[in-house]
C-alpha cells in the first residue's frame, strides 16, 4: 500500500469515528442508597406487598440515604397510603411552583402504581436527593428529611428491584409516620421516583472545528488523487 493511500486511510478512519460519536455523548445515571439495612418483602404489617412485589420491588432499605450518580431529573408520583393521618411528601419545595409544592395524602388510599400526576425536580451528580415526610397528626410523629438525615432509620423505607439491569432508576418511597406504637410497616404513604439521566451531553465546540479541519483536508487529499 502506497504511503498516500495509507494516510488517506487513516485520515477517512478519523473522520468516520467523529461522524460516528454524533452530536452527544449519551449519559449514564442512577439512584444510589448510601447505607441503611436491607430486608426482603413482604414487610409485615404493609397492606401493598403484593402490589410492590408484581412490580418486582422485592428489597426495600430503611436508614439509607437516596442519592443520584449523574445529572438528570426525578419525576415523583404518589401511589397511596394507608394511615389514620394526612402525611405530605415535597421535594426540593424552593424549585416548585404553583400547587405542586408537595403530595397531601387523605388516609387509607389504594395503591395505584400509575399514580397521580406529579411534579419534576432537577438534580446533579452526587446530590443527596432533597426531600421530607411530614404528618398532620398530633402524636409521636416521625418527620422525614432525606437531605438532612433526619429520622431515616425509623421513618423511610426505600423500595427497590435488586434485579433490576443497569442503573437504578426507579424506587417506591415508604413513610413510616410514628414512632410510638410503631409497626415499622412503611406504607403510611407511598411515592415513585423516577430517574431520568439529562438527554445529551454536548460535544466541545472544539472537537467539531477539528473534526471539520479533518474533514476537509480528506476532501483535498481525494481531489489530488483524482
Amino acid at each position: 500500500m502506497k504511503m498516500s493511500q495509507a494516510r488517506g486511510l487513516t485520515l477517512a478512519a478519523t473522520c468516520a469515528g467523529l461522524i460516528a460519536m454524533g452530536t452527544c455523548i449519551s449519559a449514564q445515571a442512577a439512584f444510589v442508597v448510601q447505607g441503611g439495612s436491607t430486608q426482603n418483602l413482604p414487610i409485615a404489617g404493609n397492606v401493598f406487598n403484593s402490589d410492590l412485589t408484581a412490580l418486582g420491588f422485592s428489597q426495600m432499605t430503611t436508614g439509607g440515604q437516596l442519592r443520584v450518580s449523574q445529572d438528570g431529573y426525578i419525576d415523583f408520583y404518589y401511589n397511596g397510603a394507608t394511615s389514620v393521618f394526612n402525611n405530605t411528601f415535597t421535594a426540593q419545595g424552593d424549585v416548585l411552583s404553583g400547587n405542586n409544592k408537595g403530595f397531601l395524602t387523605e388516609h387509607d388510599e389504594a395503591f395505584n402504581f400509575s399514580g397521580y400526576a406529579g411534579f419534576t425536580i432537577a438534580v446533579s451528580a452526587n446530590d443527596i436527593v432533597n426531600f421530607s415526610f411530614t404528618s398532620d397528626g398530633a402524636t409521636a410523629l416521625t418527620p422525614v428529611d432525606n437531605l438532612n438525615n433526619k429520622n431515616l432509620p425509623s421513618g423511610l423505607g426505600i423500595y427497590f428491584d435488586p434485579g433490576a439491569s443497569g442503573p437504578l432508576k426507579q424506587v417506591v418511597l415508604g413513610y413510616d409516620d410514628q414512632t410510638v406504637n410503631d409497626d415499622n410497616d412503611f406504607n403510611d404513604m407511598l411515592v415513585r421516583a423516577d430517574f431520568r439521566p439529562a438527554s445529551v451531553v454536548p460535544l466541545p465546540a472544539a472537537v467539531w472545528l477539528f473534526g471539520s479541519g479533518l474533514i476537509g483536508l480528506l476532501a483535498i487529499f481525494r481531489r489530488r488523487q483524482t
